[in-house]
């Protein structure tokens, strides 16, 4: 009897401790994704592409949502609501502050914040001479951008302009610094074998205080045409110094990251950066042997890491990368080209069923289709926005466009909730637009 009341005192203090550390682990978040809950205060935005009705292209918008539940069913429009852009932009986020920049027809960057009657407002602006093409929140302080550039005033030219870095405060949307780097530039001496290049940044990352930077080596005649495409390359530099460390490259694949979709480069929560390299015409690779794939830098290393390749072109359920988004857990999602034999830059046309939603298992090697989402089109989209485990992204299907083309009567754009570890989605709201750009969460 005594053993017996010893046993049930003992399970009582267990299941005590238990029910405490579960509490206090709720409390603290420890080992809890930080997205898993909403947050009550929380404000909801998204870079939106209308269809271009009535005019030679489409227009951006900045949109406000009542609730994330607004991207899960009904109809997302700007008419009569919403803030015009000028041109087609590029959107992104840093901290509680959302950028919006313009790619060629006005080179402005706009930022914008929710005020204190939970109103998203204009903060400020800033010019830049030459077009900005790649960025990365370093921080909730930061936001970095650079320049973009296919080529030179004069070819013949017997240096190479460096590029820009704008380093952007993200509470205050201006531009606090801008650095300059040659990253990895040629003039060459004339010859096939030693071309003149300039570097055309497609991704970066920062860690360890360096700067990850992914490109592609173009001919400096401002053409886009790139040059030795079958190796990825790499340029490490000091951060915030800005002084090259060193230059890598890896010829199991191609060069790294196609033009804006996303970035080349990412870094894992283990400190591992992965990179995606194409090898797809469609996507605007040229002349690839190699095949489409994954490299890895491990953490705390400098070099790509031999032992490891994901080839996803010859992968089960794979192909070309088009576009590759890391999630978490070791998986990204990527769309896939579904047929390569389409004029160079096919891929980016916005409405079309040429691309597939995937799953990669970065560990494991392995592509999953996901389930739910069709053959469609999606041009670009800032970093993808997930919450509570799932990630939501926007899809257009319907024919494809031509290059001339601005009939998109028969096309058809959903928000799609992507569960990632099943690899199966739910369709959600209908955009009436070409596509979300980008989806953000504000917590101010």
């Amino acid at each position: 009897m005594k053993n017996l009341k010893w046993s049930v005192n003992i399970i009582a203090i267990m299941i005590a401790l238990v029910t405490t550390f579960s509490c206090s682990s709720d409390d603290n978040g420890n080992g809890l994704d930080p997205n898993r809950n909403p947050v009550a205060n929380a404000k909801y935005a998204v870079g939106f592409q209308t269809l271009p009705v009535g005019q030679s292209g489409p227009v951006d918008y900045m949109l406000e949502l009542s609730s994330l539940e607004s991207l899960t069913s009904g109809e997302l429009t700007v008419e009569g609501q919403g803030i015009p852009q000028t041109g087609w932009r590029f959107f992104h986020q840093a901290g509680n502050t959302i950028f919006t920049a313009g790619y060629v027809e006005d080179r402005t960057c706009i930022s914008y914040q929710f005020d204190e009657n939970g109103d998203l407002k204009k903060v400020t602006d800033f010019v830049y001479q030459t077009t900005l093409n790649n960025y990365l929140a370093v921080d909730n302080n930061t936001l970095l951008a650079v320049e973009l550039a296919f080529g030179v005033d004069d070819p013949a030219a017997t240096a190479i302009p460096d590029r820009n870095f704008y380093l952007i405060n993200a509470e205050t949307g201006l531009v606090e610094d801008i650095k300059s780097h040659a990253v990895d530039s040629s003039i060459g001496d004339g010859t096939a074998q030693n071309p003149p290049y300039i570097p055309w940044v497609t991704g970066m990352v920062v860690r360890d205080a360096k700067l990850f930077l992914s490109y592609h080596k173009y001919f400096p005649d401002g053409n886009g045409n790139a040059i030795a495409v079958d190796k990825a390359y790499v340029a490490i530099l000091k951060y915030p110094e800005f002084e090259l460390e060193k230059l890598i490259e890896d010829d199991r694949t191609s060069s790294i990251g196609t033009n804006g979709p996303s970035t080349g480069i990412e870094q894992a929560e283990n400190g591992d950066i992965y990179s995606y390299s194409s090898s797809s015409v469609a996507s605007g690779v040229l002349d690839a042997t190699k095949p489409s794939g994954v490299l890895r830098i491990k953490n705390g290393e400098t070099d790509f890491d031999s032992s490891y390749f994901f080839d996803v072109e010859n992968a089960p359920n794979g192909g070309k990368i088009y576009w590759m988004d890391y999630i978490g857990n070791g998986k990204a999602l990527a769309r896939i080209v579904l047929d390569d034999s389409l004029p160079q830059w096919a891929a980016f046309r916005e409405q079309g069923e040429q691309l597939k939603l995937v799953v990669l298992d970065l560990i494991s090697q392995t592509v999953t289709n996901v389930q739910g989402v069709p053959p469609h089109a999606n041009r670009y989209s800032s970093p993808t926005f997930v919450e509570d485990g799932k990630a939501y992204i926007s899809a257009r299907t319907g024919e494809l466009l031509n290059d001339s083309s601005t009939n998109v009567a028969d096309g058809e754009t959903y928000v799609y909730i992507v569960d990632v570890e099943t690899a199966t989605a739910v369709k959600g709201a209908k955009v009436n637009g070409f596509a979300l750009k980008g989806i953000f969460k504000v917590t101010n």
